[in-house]
């Protein structure tokens, strides 16, 4: 595991970037996942929402096999497992049924 995990308390607070920051989850939009160049990826339990091709190819799985087999989704585990280097993932809980929410960034632009 190569990335920090902060644990977030207000889950509907915005999640901002601390690199370029701007918000990639804003609560106020419509579309609230607005991923910027330090996103690598924005996933719930039940599957990704958004992830950057450079992060998913230091994936041991690609997205599609994991939702292909979305009886057994562990994003955590699909997360951890990855080989991505320096990077933090903000997690916090959706508020439903113990589910969580991760949002991976890098200090590297990605996009």
């Amino acid at each position: 595991m190569s990335f920090q995990l902060i644990q977030l308390e207000n889950n509907q607070a915005n999640v901002t970037c601390p690199y370029c920051h701007q918000d990639v989850l804003d609560w106020n939009q419509e579309q609230y996942i607005q991923p910027c160049t330090h996103t690598l990826f924005i996933a719930i339990d039940l599957g990704f929402e958004y992830i950057s091709h450079v992060y998913e190819a230091t994936m041991q799985r690609s997205v599609d096999d994991i939702h292909a087999n979305d009886d057994n989704i562990d994003v955590f585990h699909e997360i951890s497992s990855a080989d991505y280097a320096d990077y933090v993932v903000y997690s916090s809980a959706l508020g439903v049924a113990d589910l969580q929410r991760y949002v991976g960034l890098s200090a590297r632009e990605v996009m």
